[in-house]
């Protein structure tokens, strides 16, 4: 059930990527708003982090295609056991699917459906929702480490030397 090194990496540097586009977003949406001659403009920035946070957005639909037919599925498949860390990792894994089923309702609408009434409270549950899913995934991959670490290690025994 746990996945490679590389397979990690990939859902470390594609989040990553999702996280810093966000929050690049947030900062020139809020914070580096330029006053312009008929108000507030939009920073240059502004746009281009969108656009990274949406092609990030499609590499990581792809990783997640990837981790549901094994690591998702065989986690499923053993919640029924009464181990606390197994059943840990399968609430913070739901939690981790649901957020990003959120995530992408609420992009979705953003990007499709977003009337400009709407658009500030999609924007702001999107982004709200992201940072739950941050912690969210630290709290996944913590319980794992956690799992790991309990774990106690049994020295080699040495091998029995049978006589003929």
């Amino acid at each position: 059930m746990r996945l490679s090194r590389y397979h990690r990496l990939w859902i470390y540097a594609v989040g990553g990527t999702l996280v810093a586009s966000g929050t690049g977003w947030l900062i020139a949406h809020y914070l580096l708003v330029e006053p312009g001659p008929f108000g507030e403009a939009q920073h240059p920035l502004e746009p281009w982090w969108l656009r990274l946070h949406g092609a990030a957005m499609m590499v990581f639909l792809v990783v997640l295609g990837t981790i549901l037919p094994g690591h998702v599925r065989q986690a499923w498949s053993l919640r029924k056991i009464n181990a606390a860390s197994v059943k840990r990792n399968v609430t913070t894994g739901v939690l981790m699917l649901s957020l990003v089923t959120g995530l992408g309702v609420t992009g979705y609408a953003l990007y499709y459906c977003g009337s400009e009434e709407l658009r500030p409270y999609l924007s702001t549950c999107h982004w709200l929702t992201g940072l739950v899913a941050t912690i969210g995934f630290y709290q996944h991959h913590r319980s794992r480490a956690r799992k790991q670490s309990a774990r106690t290690v049994t020295p080699p025994q040495p091998e029995t030397v049978r006589e003929l």
